[in-house]
């Protein structure tokens, strides 16, 4: 038994020996959006940047941790009248990013055509920076307004952690250049105020580039 024991160990060894670590830069556009009570909001384009690490555990799954700078937020309208004085107004909120993803992945290999692949996941992101601009018209007068928006627990404060699970799937050829198409989902609601919520969802498309370390 212990024999059997130190030969599959070796066995596992071998296997992790031979896996190649990979490395790869990831950019794209990030479709962000939020979960805001109250509804009514739409997506915002942004850009998604960064880097994963991909790291074998057994035959066709791996370990995926990373690091990008991404733009999330939403934007909103509203129209109507109000004594016979038309006026409508568009919000957008602006909030960018650091965010580290931790994702466990499965590849599957199509012969000579490359590799699909699935990765799921948590993520953790951290605030560096968000803005609130309004543009309004009132009987065709207009206007517009820029506010930073401040971090921390005050009610008028959004929360700077931020908490969410990624979903993705992809094709990689076998140069290392691959595509993905990516769907993360906050779970923290990062409004301070009593009574109202703010949970950022965005739906990614990047293109990275992998290689193998010590190559």
């Amino acid at each position: 038994m212990k024999k059997m024991m130190l030969t599959l160990a070796a066995g596992i060894a071998i296997s992790n020996a031979q896996a190649q670590i990979s490395i790869a830069p990831e950019a794209g556009l990030n479709l962000a959006n939020a979960s805001v009570s109250g509804g009514g909001t739409s997506m915002r384009p942004g850009l998604k940047a960064g880097a994963v690490v991909e790291i074998p555990v057994v035959k066709g799954f791996f370990i995926q941790p990373g690091i990008f700078y991404t733009m999330k937020g939403t934007q909103s309208e509203a129209s109507g009248s109000l004594g016979g004085i038309v006026f409508n107004a568009k919000e957008k909120i602006s909030l960018n990013y650091i965010e580290v993803p931790v994702n466990l992945g499965y590849r599957y290999h199509v012969g000579n055509a490359g590799s699909l692949f699935v990765t799921a996941g948590p993520y953790l992101g951290y605030a560096l920076s968000g803005k609130v601009k309004v543009e309004g018209n009132v009987a065709g007068l207009g206007g517009t307004r820029e506010r930073d928006i401040d971090f921390g627990s005050k009610e008028t404060e959004m929360k700077a952690l931020d908490f969410g699970l990624n979903f993705s799937a992809g094709y990689q050829l076998p140069i290392g250049l691959y595509a993905r198409v990516q769907y993360g989902f906050g779970l923290t609601n990062l409004a301070n105020a009593s009574g109202s919520s703010y949970k950022n969802n965005a739906l990614a498309f990047t293109l990275g580039y992998a290689f193998a370390l010590g190559k």
